[in-house]
């Protein structure tokens, strides 16, 4: 990961398939009579607009806290600054760990209070407060005592919804934008829900956060909802996802080739998987696919009309071939067989060789293995498209995840909630940050002969990630123990950076309509259906019929309205 949790490989970007099938759940929720069921909407209102939003960055701008840059520590590889409207920057990369760490704060970020705080966890939870030194250490030093509700990162959707569904809302509250994108009504439960941060943060009041004012202006932008800023942003890579391999197989094997067109990718593929070795070439790596096709991100803008991408016949030729990679068997059995599979796991047992995933799990699958294997090495494919002409990569939202805070707190409680996720900000480089990340030196982690913090057995067991998710910081590759990971990465991204595919509403702050966010699980369902040939390649543009009847159209209308509104049809 870098510089935080691994946000990308957890929401690897546009078209997740996601961890709720909101449908069912949504149900239950509007029964029950809590914020999401309030938020039904209105008679008269049109038919799945829920509460759908859209506003230009620009005027975005009066909004959003001053952009006021810290710097502990300069990178020793630079990244790439950005000047696509909402699109992240490449943050830089660390080969060593910093001899001297700076004081991001000054004084306790606490007054004394006590909250819950509601955040995912993509693995084994930690002890509880009364049993946890770090959790300890991290309150005595913010001043304040956080108490963790900490819940399944796979499962989160169902616990955050049901939570606001029937308004039991920790005082902190961690939404990803994946989950977020799924909540057919979030639009609107939002302002039932949580505290406007606007009179807060607003402009020059920053100040009184410099951790906070330290974040990227388009992450902030990224934060308004319904034309209020409403969460404290974790910003993002530029990337949802790249194609990883595991470089010291491939290195192993002379007569291997990176692939440079979809044909040549195809034939490797051929090449290395062998059932009798228990190697296949594949995870399911059709989102990766997607822009080796040049399968546009979501919408493309083409002769006065918006076209997405299920309309495109880049899309069918994905499709298609991606139906070969599965027929051909060319992807693991365990990923054909179930929708759990954890390609993580094959991919570190050299099971499968090419697996889709975000950066940020480059420096966990190496912490992971490459103590017990240390020629553990991965790689990203450079990227290429189908027949080998210019590439396309896609982009992140600039922010990934959100933390809002509870409405009706009161003015006091607010500036010690934000001074504490002021504290969590803290970025790399600083003591606030070191301790949020690895615990307390001799009990929770030791250093290495280069100054580099190794966990203690009770470092992995307490310090899991938690302080990081409650604020945001500028993305580095900071896994410094991993000096070859950190150049391979900064050197992909940096390469990258160039093919970056524009879309027609970068910069603006869109929300989906709610029938359009209802339609992607079950719709991609049935696009699954056709890859792995349960459904004929001709269901292709009957699915897509279906996705405009069901409100496909009608998104298509809202978004057109959108580009019109900002000068852009």
């Amino acid at each position: 990961m870098s510089g935080g949790p691994d946000l990308t490989a957890a929401a690897p970007g546009p078209g997740r398939r996601g961890f709720l099938r909101l449908a069912g759940l949504g149900a239950a929720a509007l029964a029950g009579g809590g914020l999401l069921g309030a938020c039904a909407p209105p008679a008269g209102r049109k038919p799945g607009s829920g509460g759908a939003t859209a506003a230009a960055a620009d005027k975005l701008k009066s909004l959003t806290p001053s952009y006021l840059p810290f710097k502990a520590v300069t990178p020793d590889i630079p990244g790439t600054v950005s000047t696509l409207p909402g699109v992240p920057d490449v943050g830089g990369g660390f080969l060593k760990y910093p001899a001297n760490l700076a004081d991001g704060i000054t004084g306790p970020a606490g007054k004394g209070g006590a909250y819950k705080a509601m955040t995912p966890l993509w693995g084994p939870p930690p002890p509880g407060l009364a049993d946890n030194a770090y959790f300890q250490a991290c309150n005595a030093d913010i001043g304040a005592t956080i108490e963790f509700q900490i819940a399944d990162g796979n499962t989160y959707a169902d616990k955050a919804t049901a939570r606001l569904a029937a308004g039991d809302i920790p005082e902190i509250m961690v939404i990803p934008q994946w989950e977020i994108e799924k909540m057919a009504d979030f639009n609107l439960a939002v302002d039932k829900a949580f505290e406007d941060l606007t009179p807060y943060l607003q402009g020059d009041k920053v100040k009184a956060f410099p951790m906070l004012a330290n974040l990227p202006s388009a992450a902030w932008a990224f934060s308004v909802f319904n034309g209020k800023l409403m969460a404290v942003p974790f910003p993002t890579e530029p990337y949802p996802f790249a194609l990883l391999y595991r470089k010291d197989i491939f290195d192993a094997n002379s007569g291997w080739a990176l692939p440079t067109t979809a044909d040549e990718l195809y034939e490797l593929g051929k090449t290395i998987t062998d059932p009798k070795a228990k190697r296949w070439a594949f995870g399911d790596i059709h989102e990766m696919v997607w822009p080796i096709f040049k399968v546009p991100q979501e919408w493309r803008y083409e002769g006065g009309k918006l076209v997405f991408k299920y309309e495109t016949p880049e899309w069918e030729q994905m499709i298609i071939f991606m139906r070969k990679l599965f027929a051909e068997k060319l992807i693991h059995p365990s990923v054909v067989s179930s929708k759990g599979a954890n390609e993580k796991d094959l991919f570190a047992s050299g099971q499968i060789i090419f697996y889709r995933d975000g950066l940020g799990a480059w420096k966990e699958l190496l912490q992971q293995h490459r103590g017990r294997n240390p020629d553990f090495a991965i790689g990203a494919v450079p990227l290429f498209s189908s027949d080998g002409s210019t590439p396309i990569m896609y982009h992140n939202s600039p922010a990934g995840i959100f933390t809002f805070v509870k409405k009706g707190l009161g003015a006091a409680k607010m500036q010690e909630i934000l001074g504490i996720l002021n504290w969590c900000a803290a970025p790399f480089g600083t003591k606030e940050y070191e301790l949020a990340t690895y615990g307390v030196e001799g009990k929770h982690f030791t250093r290495d002969t280069d100054g580099v913090p190794q966990f203690t057995e009770l470092g992995r067991k307490e310090a899991q990630p938690s302080y990081v998710f409650l604020g945001g910081r500028p993305i580095v590759a900071d896994y410094v123990m991993f000096p070859d990971a950190v150049k391979g990465n900064l050197e992909w991204q940096n390469a990258s950076f160039p093919h970056i595919q524009k879309t027609p509403l970068d910069g603006i702050r869109h929300q989906r309509p709610s029938r359009m966010s209802g339609l992607q699980i079950p719709t991609e369902d049935k696009f699954t259906d056709v890859m792995r040939g349960r459904r004929p390649v001709s269901d292709i543009k009957q699915i897509a019929a279906e996705w405009r009847q069901d409100g496909g159209d009608e998104a298509r209308d809202f978004y057109m309205k959108v580009l019109r509104d900002n000068g852009r049809a």
